[in-house]
């Protein structure tokens, strides 16, 4: 009931998709731009170093003479070197150019860490405007579930900046934490798996990375909700978010994990099949769901009646029955 009421609910603010999909793709791009004047002053002098090294092409000479060694081994029954030691000329031209690499490396060291904090502080920001928008979604669709009211886009994230800001950086903040902790779980069983057969290691790591993001997003699941909802603060909304872990976290869990597998896998075909496009569409279409079957959780822990589509409310307090909203603002 709580997912098909999502769906429904998803289908009625569908707009809702585009719209944080363009102020993802808007945020992406100036971040990226920022990215680059930050970065291209500070770090242009290495990769220019870099460059006249002609390490590609030392590479690929490596690779052809691997090649080339098969075959006139094969053909004259014998490996064939040409350079003292046993190693043939590109190989030695390729520890030559690694060797030059690691210098110009730790020449530029300052630069690199430097450039390496402003890459984090701008993935952290863009996480806090991803945050921000989510807040907004939430909002909105809270407005249509309360009282079938809407709202645009753009002026109730200016309008909520100063709470959602707030929100952000918090949820950020405790996210990076367990993120840390998931990403390095993911990797250490994928490397273990993959001692025995490659293949098994990446898709352990992919089932383990899933299972762990499903398991925070479902301790998490009430904390927004709580806090756009019922105004609560950061505090409160944080105690009211594990009373409703403790509820349906076990449901939470098993929906968010076929959200993030389909999500995984449709990015991954559609992202193909469009060039990169269709990508962002289905991130904003499973984000926009998630909020929705979040806000149901939230409505059905509080027996608040809702709107699930401009015909139809439904009362919590009465399965599987709709209602006619009394008071469609009132806090519990």
């Amino acid at each position: 009931m709580i997912a098909k009421n999502s769906f429904s609910i998803l289908i009625s603010k569908y707009s809702l998709v585009y719209k944080i999909a363009i102020a993802l793709i808007i945020a992406l791009i100036v971040f990226c731009i920022i990215g680059y004047a930050i970065l291209a002053p500070t770090l242009s002098s290495f990769f220019d170093e870099i460059k006249t090294l002609h390490l590609d092409d030392t590479i690929r000479e490596y690779l052809s003479s691997i090649f080339k060694g098969v075959q006139n081994s094969d053909d004259i029954g014998g490996t064939i070197t040409d350079t003292e030691g046993g190693m043939t000329q590109e190989y030695q031209n390729l520890v030559n150019g690694l060797k030059a690499a690691v210098e110009i490396f730790k020449n530029n060291l300052g630069a690199i860490w430097g450039g390496i904090v402003a890459i984090i502080l701008l993935v952290i920001l863009f996480a806090v405007f991803y945050y921000i928008c989510l807040y907004t979604v939430t909002d909105i669709m809270k407005a249509f579930m309360s009282s079938d009211s809407e709202y645009g886009f753009t002026s109730n994230l200016v309008a909520n900046l100063p709470k959602s800001i707030k929100f952000a950086f918090a949820y950020v903040g405790l996210s990076l934490l367990f993120l840390a902790f998931i990403f390095g779980l993911s990797l250490g069983i994928g490397f273990l798996f993959s001692a025995w057969n490659n293949l098994a290691g990446i898709m352990v790591a992919y089932f383990t990375l899933i299972l762990t993001l499903s398991i925070k997003r479902a301790l998490f699941a009430g904390w927004m909700p709580a806090y756009v909802v019922s105004d609560m603060t950061l505090k409160e909304s944080l105690v009211a978010n594990f009373k409703i872990a403790q509820k349906y976290f076990k449901d939470a869990l098993g929906m968010y994990f076929m959200v993030y597998l389909i999500a995984l896998i449709l990015s991954t075909v559609v992202g193909i099949l469009t060039l990169g496009i269709g990508f962002m569409i289905v991130v904003s279409l499973c984000t926009v769901y998630a909020q929705a079957y979040d806000l149901v959780n939230y409505y059905h822990f509080c027996g608040k009646k809702y709107y699930k589509d401009a015909q139809n409310v439904v009362d919590p307090t009465k399965r599987y029955k709709d209602a006619v909203m009394d008071n469609p603002i009132k806090n519990n």
